[in-house]
């Protein structure tokens, strides 16, 4: 989902999914089950690096090692 978007609106380190693009393209799209996986996916990609979430808690920003994978 996250790796998704980030290929086609910004490959380069800073990138920043908003707040507004994380609800649109990934938090209304999934049900219930998926939720759980969701912060679990979020969890791991910032854990190992690849990307990190903004202050406001939603916001997710690449890094360097993101821009790299993709």
């Amino acid at each position: 989902m996250f790796v998704t978007w980030f290929k086609k609106n910004g490959r380069v380190e800073g990138t920043v999914m908003s707040k507004e693009a994380v609800l649109k393209n990934i938090i209304k799209n999934l049900d219930k089950k998926q939720d759980d996986v969701l912060e679990k996916a979020m969890r791991e990609l910032t854990k190992s690096g690849f990307m990190t979430v903004a202050e406001d808690g939603y916001a997710l920003i690449l890094t360097q090692k993101g821009a790299d994978s993709l």
